[in-house]
């Protein structure tokens, strides 16, 4: 009878250390994911805004940076949209796109009508007939984020802005301060210099 009560003990106590340790797993796993998504976000939204390119007499090509409209206590889930040079892109021959897209970055209501979602838009084929911000191909990324606030720097004036628009300023701005918030969690900053 002693040696089943000490048996009980000792498996109560090895079940509860791998219960916590299998917890402790899941919570790594789960910050883990929260980074990897991070990443993977600024750094295909970097890799866009480092390469984008303006000519103004070029009217298809723009950089648009708006913010959204929230109250202080609120998140922000900033939009921006910007011509990019995108590299070692395979397209079919004859094909009409060129390696100067449109591409942009906003959110949306989810599809079942809760929360918003992360949606970025790519138009590959750039001409003078089509109004630059309309048409593309949009493509949901994620629902996972909890707010975007974009910054430009604006070198002439020597300041951040909350918003840019090539067309009425004529350039681009020198650097984009990147702060995104994943829902329960984490913020991530980084500031990527424009046109390196």
């Amino acid at each position: 009878m002693l040696a089943m009560g000490i048996l009980a003990v000792i498996t109560t106590v090895i079940y509860s250390s791998f219960s916590t340790a299998g917890s402790t797993i899941e919570q790594a796993e789960a910050k883990r994911d929260q980074t990897d998504l991070a990443r993977t976000l600024i750094a295909k939204l970097s890799d866009d805004i480092a390469n984008a390119y303006y000519y103004p007499a070029m009217k298809e090509s723009i950089f648009y940076g708006k913010k959204s409209t929230t109250t202080d206590d609120e998140p922000r889930f900033d939009s921006v949209a910007l011509t990019t040079l995108v590299k070692s892109y395979w397209r079919e021959p004859d094909s009409k796109e060129m390696d100067l897209w449109e591409v942009g970055y906003r959110f949306e209501t989810g599809p079942e009508g809760e929360g918003r979602v992360l949606v970025r838009r790519e138009k590959r084929d750039l001409d003078k007939e089509r109004t630059p911000l309309e048409g593309g191909t949009d493509n949901i990324v994620t629902d996972r984020i909890g707010g975007l606030q974009l910054r430009y720097y604006d070198l002439t004036a020597s300041t951040w802005k909350d918003e840019w628009d090539s067309r009425t300023m004529g350039r681009l701005p020198k650097a984009v301060e990147i702060r995104l918030v994943l829902k329960d969690g984490p913020v991530f900053l980084t500031t990527v210099e424009v046109g390196r």
